[in-house]
């Protein structure tokens, strides 16, 4: 019996505890989680003062620099000895324009004047023998704002009795004689009622008052036209912080109603209140219904709360070991791109402080060395980050391997001259001409490779390369290229770490070879992909040899490859040379100026005639007016208004026969493959990423346009 008792007390105080640690968390959950939600309502009412604010002040501004255009006009006929009569036939004039549907002012109601002592309306209204233009508030306000625009406060409109707005500025000729004072009226309604319907939960509402503390935009049509000093509730104490210059930020406040309220307020550029009031009821709703779910999610999360201590504190090692990674990795990769824009920022300084010609041209090549350097390791951090996001795919075709290996030793051919180093590649005869994989990728790894090598492989080394034939199956082949070199060699330690991401076998490697660790990983996954293998046969100090197996599928058409290369082989060893293009028309669509400059100096020498588009609106109307004129289009992609995409779509749907036909090249710095693809569903012809090289623009004309 006393034992029984004891273990029922036992699990009493077991159920107590976990009883109040339950209370415990959810009360504590409650408060902590209550702060974050008010906090989060907080930002989303900034947010949405931050949208109103902007939008009210731009919607007006825009109006102000309207009426100073036209301000500006109407002293120029000022100056030039026009009468009366002719500016109100211009008034007229420019109040038709803006009445219509597709006005850029759809709030406009009139514009008129008075000059040389006499009214001028645009709309022909005659005023009452009582009306002196003189004592109305667009005027006096004119007169005593010292030149500049004046923005009055609403006001009843003499001829329409409707709550209206107007800008007004006196108009004077060049010698600053007063003719007069010319002024627009805008309704008010719109911005108004944009104001009233912002919101940030149930039963909310926007304000507006002016200036002077009188409300012009309210949920409650009574009070608009009233002192907030007169509304009612708490407004007197908001109109004084107003005056005051107070920020007022959730303050909470009674309503003219009565109901218990949160207001925001902000002040826009002239001197007019914005503001958003929510009953605090429904402000607060978010955090109550917070506490509901907490009470009944919070014993599922205690029973399943072990389990989740044991797996957090697993993924929490695993987590500062990546981030320890990441961290490295971040430091080098900073390292990479600051030194190249070191080089660029100062070699320019250099360049444009000398009138030495020779140091120039050394300065020039120093920069495009850095900036190759620069845009290979953006390239990599953009090739992991598909990797990453699983976007890589394979884009199988047939090429000629030996081609290949050869159009890859070219590209380091110069770097490896650089060392002096011995370079050599062997391909066995059993391996076939032509095989069917991923040429590009396929390159990149093995570029990769050889970077690797030439970059660890002291001055005077050597480096192999050997492709063999290891197996052959019905419709694939089985090929291993080995990269070997006589470079200081991978320890067993880092040899661990060599292929994970954002990791290099040694952290001085980055501050002696340079590099930020991205290489071998990318390869690594490519070679994954392709259904292969990569792995490292490496002594510390006695060289490293990586060996890569891919598998590839058999060229489908010999008969096509025995007749010579293909015709994007042939143009990757076409020369460059000097090219008369004299006679051909170029349209080059391009809406950043610098870049529209680039491409015409490269191509002066050329001779070419080139016309510029600045989107591709307007180049669609350009060859819309002469199709037969070109004989090439670079297109960008990214372009305001209309975009490369749309650009080219609406060129080949076009009537005109040449519209089918004309070469159109994209010019973007869009280079993923799937970029790519887009381009070509689009109806472009071809592709040259940006950075642009001379050679390859002149590749591409020499391709498309018949000299």
């Amino acid at each position: 019996m006393l034992k029984r008792i004891e273990l029922i007390k036992n699990n009493f105080q077991q159920v107590l505890f976990v009883f109040l640690a339950f209370l415990g968390m959810v009360l504590v959950s409650y408060f902590y989680v209550s702060n974050i939600v008010g906090s989060q309502m907080m930002h989303i009412c900034e947010g949405i003062l931050d949208t109103t604010q902007t939008a009210v002040s731009a919607d007006l501004l825009n109006r102000e620099l309207t009426f100073s255009g036209i301000s500006m006009t109407f002293e120029k006929m000022i100056s030039s000895g026009r009468n009366n009569e002719e500016m109100l036939q211009h008034l007229r004039e420019v109040n038709a324009f803006y009445l219509d549907e597709q006005s850029s002012l759809p709030d406009f109601m009139k514009i008129y004047g008075y000059i040389r002592g006499e009214f001028l309306d645009g709309l022909g209204w005659i005023p009452p023998d009582d009306y002196d233009a003189r004592t109305r508030p667009w005027y006096e306000g004119a007169v005593n704002n010292d030149g500049k625009v004046f923005f009055s406060e609403p006001y009843v409109d003499a001829q329409t009795g409707e709550q209206v707005i107007s800008f007004s500025q006196v108009i004077i000729d060049a010698s600053d004689y007063f003719y007069g004072v010319l002024a627009i009226d805008l309704n008010l309604t719109r911005i108004t009622d944009y104001i009233r319907h912002q919101s940030i939960a149930n039963n909310g509402y926007g304000i507006f008052i002016t200036n002077n503390l009188i409300i012009a935009s309210h949920s409650n049509s009574a009070l608009i036209g009233m002192s907030m000093n007169e509304a009612g509730g708490d407004y007197p104490l908001l109109a004084d912080m107003l005056m005051n210059h107070e920020s007022i930020t959730a303050k909470r406040f009674t309503d003219s109603n009565g109901v218990d309220s949160i207001a925001f307020f902000r002040t826009i550029f002239n001197g007019w209140h914005i503001g958003v009031i929510t009953p605090r009821i429904y402000y607060y709703n978010p955090v109550n219904n917070l506490a509901f779910v907490l009470g009944i999610m919070g014993f599922l999360f205690m029973v399943s709360l072990s389990y989740l201590l044991v797996k957090t504190r697993i993924e929490q090692m695993k987590s500062d070991e990546e981030s320890k990674s990441k961290s490295t990795f971040l430091a080098r990769m900073s390292h990479e791109m600051r030194t190249p824009m070191n080089a660029i920022i100062g070699m320019t300084q250099i360049a444009g402080n000398s009138s030495d010609p020779l140091r120039i041209r050394y300065c020039l090549g120093k920069i495009n060395d850095a900036s190759v350097h620069l845009l290979g390791v953006i390239n990599d951090v953009l090739e992991m980050s598909k990797i990453e996001a699983g976007k890589l795919e394979l884009i199988n075709a047939d090429f000629n391997l030996r081609e290949m290996m050869a159009a890859v030793s070219n590209v380091v051919n110069y770097k490896i001259d650089e060392k002096s180093q011995q370079f050599s590649i062997h391909v066995a005869e059993e391996v076939p001409a032509y095989i069917n994989s991923d040429k590009q990728l396929l390159s990149q790894v093995i570029s990769n490779l050889l970077t690797n090598a030439n970059k660890f492989t002291p001055i005077g080394g050597k480096i192999e390369v050997t492709v063999d034939l290891l197996q052959v199956n019905q419709d694939k082949y089985v090929i291993q290229f080995s990269v070997k070199d006589s470079g200081i060699g991978i320890s067993k330690e880092q040899q661990l770490r060599l292929f994970q991401s954002f990791e290099q076998a040694d952290g001085s490697i980055s501050r002696k070879y340079g590099g930020i660790g991205l290489g071998l990983v990318i390869s690594k996954r490519i070679i994954e992909m392709m259904g292969g293998t990569i792995r490292l046969e490496s002594e510390e100090d006695r060289g490293a040899r990586f060996v890569v197996t891919v598998t590839a599928g058999k060229a489908v058409n010999h008969s096509v490859h025995e007749q010579g290369r293909t015709s994007l082989e042939a143009e990757t060893e076409m020369p460059v040379g000097e090219f008369d293009f004299s006679g051909k028309h170029i349209l080059l669509t391009e809406d950043v100026e610098i870049n529209r400059e680039i491409i015409l100096s490269l191509l002066e020498s050329t001779h070419a005639v080139i016309d510029c588009a600045k989107n591709g609106m307007e180049a669609c109307e350009m060859f819309a007016c002469n199709p037969e004129k070109y004989d090439l289009i670079f297109m960008d992609i990214h372009m305001p208004e209309m975009d490369g995409y749309e650009a080219v779509r609406k060129i080949r749907a076009m009537e005109h026969d040449k519209a089918k036909t004309v070469p159109i090249i994209a010019m973007t710095a869009d280079v993923f493959r799937d970029d790519i693809e887009k381009m070509f569903k689009a109806g472009m012809n071809d592709h040259i990423g940006k950075p642009v090289e001379l050679s390859e623009i002149i590749r591409k004309m020499r391709k498309y346009i018949i000299l």
